[in-house]
Parts: C-alpha cells; structure tokens; sequence
C-alpha cells in the first residue's frame, strides 16, 4: 500500500469512527473509479495528463456525493470534488463565454490550463489544485487559487498530493477538527511544506 492511500485510509477510518463534525461525513464519499474509468473520463476533455497520484486518489474514492458538498468537506472550508465536478469546473474555468460578466472573465484569464481543481472552497473563495503537464508525472505540487489574488502567481501549499493529504491524516488524528486546535493544525502542516513555501510559476 502506498503512503498516499495508507493516510486516505487513515482519514476515512476517523469518519467511520467519529461522527462528531457537521462537516465531514463517511457517507458523502463516493466509492473510488477504476483507472479505466478514470481514462475514459478524461482523455478527451484535458490537454494535459494527470499525474499519478491523482489518478490514486480518486481510485481510492470519486468525492463528494452531488448535493453532499456541504456534509462533505475533507479540510478547513474544502470539499472533495468529484472527478466528474472536477472536469465540469475545469472545463468552465478554461473557456471564456460572451456571456461571462467581466469579473468572471479576469479570473477565467488568469486561470492556467495547467492546474486541475480537486478541492473546492465551499464558500466560492477558490481552489486547491494539482498541475497536469504534458508527460504525466508520479507526483504533483498541491497549489492555492484564490480568486481575491487571481492575478498573482499562487504558492505551491504542498511539495505532492501524498504529503498533503498525511498532514490531513495527522490533523484528523490529533483531534485538530473536532476540538478546533488550529494553531496545531498549522504546526502539523509545517511538517509537510517546503520552507519557506514556495511560489509555482510556469
């Protein structure tokens, strides 16, 4: 077993086991796709491969349930987007309408077609991204996109996707969410950044 799936299990066994947050919730999650289906979903829609880890992940589970967002965000303010919601979000934010009204098109502009959404801010404030390239890679840098600094280039919040999700692991364990020890939250995370974080450019 890999480390990536080892911590997604090590998540999933604290929701089995702890139904004390209105926030996250095991029944949510959708079952994980088969790497077929994954490819199936994907290769038509995306100029660019995934990288490996993605693919891990939503082998391990597809997100959030449609219409389970809310009872579904797997950190903070965040939800595990769908693979399905994921290329719907990608494919609107990487293609400018007539239609669009202008603060819509500033941040479709500046979105680049590189970075793919697998968490979403459940209050519209923005994304956590991974970046598709055009050999596929093992790992991914995990980046923030905020729509508030759209215009700058984001910061790359953790160095792959496998040590995102094991300071998540370590945070749920720790009791960070549902006792609300935050600052302990950021000190587990610093364990899994690069120091200083860095900025992702192209």
């Amino acid at each position: 077993m890999s480390l990536l799936t080892d911590a997604l299990d090590r998540v999933l066994n604290w929701f089995e086991e702890n139904d004390d947050l209105d926030f996250a919730h095991f029944e949510s999650l959708q079952p994980g796709l088969k790497y077929e289906e994954i490819e199936e979903k994907v290769t038509d829609l995306l100029p660019f491969r995934l990288p490996k880890e993605v693919y891990e992940l939503y082998q391990w589970g597809n997100g959030a349930w449609i219409g389970e967002e809310i009872y579904a965000r797997f950190f903070d303010d965040y939800v595990f987007l769908s693979l399905e919601s994921a290329l719907k979000i990608y494919c609107n934010l990487t293609a400018i309408d007539q239609e669009d009204d202008p603060c819509v098109v500033v941040i479709k502009s500046n979105f680049n077609m590189q970075w793919f959404p697998i968490f979403e801010n459940i209050n519209g404030g923005g994304y956590y991204v991974v970046v598709l390239n055009e050999i596929q890679r093992k790992t991914t840098p995990v980046l923030e996109i905020s729509f508030e600094e759209i215009d700058d280039d984001p910061y790359i919040i953790f160095p792959t996707l496998t040590k995102m999700i094991l300071s998540e692991a370590e945070c749920y364990e720790a009791g960070v969410y549902s006792n609300e020890f935050y600052d302990e939250a950021k000190y587990i995370r610093s364990k899994y950044q690069e120091t200083p974080i860095k900025i992702w450019r192209t």
